[in-house]
């Protein structure tokens, strides 16, 4: 065990992660801010898509996490793609922005839907 109580020799539990939502909606900057601690307001467009880690000790299970972050490109000349990141994912952050009522739109009526149809059943949304 180290000294922060992790057990690093346990492997680590997969959780894919997948953030999806139209384009400049802050997935980068969520992802990024989550993984670095660092914001940075002003981040260029993901092009296709883009795949972090981040191993987490879990101390009220003993558990240590590794979470595979996939961050999708929002252009809707991506979406098409976007279905082959869901295969095996544990969870679906569905991001909008707060001053773009049409981002939240498309979650409602285009992404909810896309993964109704195409991620796992018991993906958490």
């Amino acid at each position: 065990m180290s000294e922060h109580g992790q057990d690093n020799e346990k492997p680590a539990i997969n959780c894919k992660v997948v953030l999806i939502g139209k384009s400049g909606v802050g997935k980068t900057s969520i992802i990024s801010r989550y993984t670095t601690n660092i914001f940075k307001d002003s981040l260029m467009a993901t092009p296709g898509a883009n795949f972090i880690t981040k191993k987490v000790f879990m101390p009220e299970e003993k558990e240590n996490l590794k979470f595979e972050i996939w961050d999708t490109a929002g252009q809707e000349r991506y979406r098409s793609l976007a279905k082959v990141f869901y295969k095996n994912a544990s969870a679906c952050i569905l991001v909008y922005d707060i001053t773009n009522k049409s981002s939240f739109e498309d979650i409602k009526s285009f992404w909810v839907t896309e993964l109704k149809e195409n991620a796992p059943q018991n993906i958490s949304m």
